[in-house]
């Protein structure tokens, strides 16, 4: 029997204040409360205590206390969960805060750098620039808040996905902490003196630990490749009369590799970037276009395009698109914009690019969309499609908001869509809720201060939530109908029991012979 917290007679807590101090170890009802709640929801069982080590050291100490006391641990990295990913399930967990863990460690020469699990990729971004360094995948939105061990742990996806696919394929290596109180290295870091330089040796045992959302080991040290940050950019966004050509222009535009960046929008996302892309000076549209083609005569060619097309098309465009490529030199850049144009121009009509070329000045937002325009909830789902299912998903997902439309409507809860491809083989569709109801402790803490009063309250809209987690399941039947894979599995989406028998046996295997008594994020992954 799992001995709790509670359980131990506070003796673990004193122990665990021991290693951290009164200040990093909190009990209070509030920060459990708040510690215990990710984007959407509050847990229904609350963290005992937190915890905030301020070393690796620490963190390993004060997990081989909860071993022996045999207290279940949850980890919590930037906190922009939505999938139950750190919420605890168990009586007695003790939540670990990784936010003092922030150590960076670049080394040029090999060409890697090694983070502690509490670095946010803005932070390691900004710590590689004066490198002129860069990791191939850099991090997605999210990346003030969300961290890199986040990113192993669920995935993450967007910038620099287009050529470099998800967080995990920038990964070299890892230090592990095992429900054992071990400390595993993987790749050539897991030899005597040897540096954590190249993933593979012997058995890919990072690849145990990626995705695992927690449930496997918890992260003490996170170790990515790096490149030469690259100098040139170029960017265009496109229009288009529907989602088939929409997805007709990513899908092309992906299998063809030259798109360092790229997301799509649906009518109700991007309504309001399009309308202040048609108020835009035509001035200052077609001067945005001509310096980013791949010299004066394409530039000349592509303004009378858009001066042709392109405006009066944004008054029937519904979805947009929008591209980014980079390349040691603007010249390259630009030349693999010129791929992107003739790929998209066949399905739709170029507009200024100023969303693009805004995201690459400034990449990482607040986590503003937590709260929607008029402050409705927020809560995305998604789904990892094959290209060829991508159609068949698209109009599943057409006619059932055309079933739920009315009931939509009396209950205040709306739909929209966010698309994008990563690497060559790989498109998201990413559906999100926004729905009136109250606000959560999540929100009052997390979103900006100064921004949080201009925000509409809404009372609490129980029905409205209810509808959101029917939606959500239709839309996983879906899912699972159309052959999807999900990142961010975290507690919600049905990842063992969508599995084949025998991968199922081998992954609840894997979880027995490392954590026998289940005190890794229980409930992970749908592991008891």
């Amino acid at each position: 029997m799992v001995q709790t917290a509670e359980a131990a007679g506070g003796s673990l807590l004193a122990q665990l204040e021991g290693v951290v101090g009164a200040d990093h170890l909190l009990t209070d009802d509030e920060s459990r409360r708040f510690y215990s709640t990710d984007v959407f929801r509050q847990a229904d069982e609350l963290a005992a205590a937190v915890v905030r080590p301020g070393t690796v050291d620490q963190l390993h100490s004060c997990v081989r206390l909860c071993i022996e006391a045999r207290a279940p641990m949850v980890v919590r990295g930037g906190g922009a969960s939505y999938t139950d990913g750190f919420l605890p399930t168990q009586p007695g967990t003790v939540l670990f805060d990784m936010s003092r863990l922030t150590g960076i460690d670049v080394n040029a020469t090999d060409m890697y750098v090694t983070v502690e699990p509490g670095v946010t990729w803005a932070a390691l971004n900004d710590a590689l620039k004066p490198h002129g360094l860069r990791t191939p995948m850099w991090g997605p939105f999210s990346g003030l808040a969300a961290t890199v061990a986040g990113g192993m742990s669920h995935y993450a996806v967007n910038y620099g996905s287009g050529t470099y696919g998800i967080s995990a394929e920038s990964l070299i290596g890892m230090d592990v902490i095992l429900a054992n109180g071990d400390m595993l290295s993987t790749g050539s870091g897991g030899g005597e003196g040897h540096s954590p330089f190249f993933r593979y040796y012997g058995p890919d045992l990072a690849g145990l630990f990626v995705g695992d959302a927690g449930a496997l080991g918890i992260k003490a040290r996170i170790t990515l490749r790096l490149l030469a940050r690259p100098e040139g950019f170029a960017a265009a966004s496109f229009g288009f009369q529907d989602g088939e050509h929409c997805i007709n222009a990513l899908t092309e535009i992906a299998r063809l590799g030259v798109a360092a960046n790229n997301f799509a929008l649906d009518p109700r996302q991007q309504k309001t970037a399009l309308t202040q892309m048609e108020s835009t000076d035509p001035l200052q549209a077609a001067w945005s276009v001509f310096k980013s083609s791949r010299n004066p005569v394409d530039g000349a060619l592509q303004v009378a395009r858009m001066g042709l097309a392109g405006r009066s098309f944004l008054k029937n465009a519904v979805y947009s698109a929008h591209f980014s490529t980079e390349g040691a030199t603007a010249a390259e850049a630009r030349q693999k914009l010129a791929v992107v144009r003739k790929v998209a121009a066949g399905y739709g009509a170029e507009v200024a690019n100023s969303i693009p070329t805004y995201f690459n000045a400034a990449p990482f937002m607040e986590l503003t969309p937590i709260l929607g325009p008029n402050g409705e909830r927020w809560k995305p789902t998604h789904g990892v499609l094959p290209f060829s299912q991508v159609h068949q998903h698209h109009q599943d997902f057409e006619a059932l908001l055309g079933e739920y439309r009315e009931r939509m409507s009396q209950h205040r809860v709306a739909l929209n869509r966010m698309l994008m491809f990563f690497s060559t083989n790989a498109f998201i569709y990413e559906p999100t809720f926004l729905w009136e109801d109250e606000q959560s402790i999540y929100h009052r803490r997390v979103y900006p201060s100064a921004l949080l009063p201009t925000k509409p309250v809404h009372a609490a809209n129980p029905e409205g939530r209810a509808l959101v987690k029917e939606l959500k399941g239709r839309i996983q039947a879906l899912c699972v109908k159309n052959g999807a894979s999900h990142m961010q599995v975290g507690k919600d989406y049905p990842y063992l029991e969508t599995r084949k028998v025998s991968t199922g046996q081998f992954v609840r295997s894997l979880k027995q012979l490392l954590d026998p008594h289940s005190l890794m994020n229980p409930g992970a992954l749908g592991l008891d």
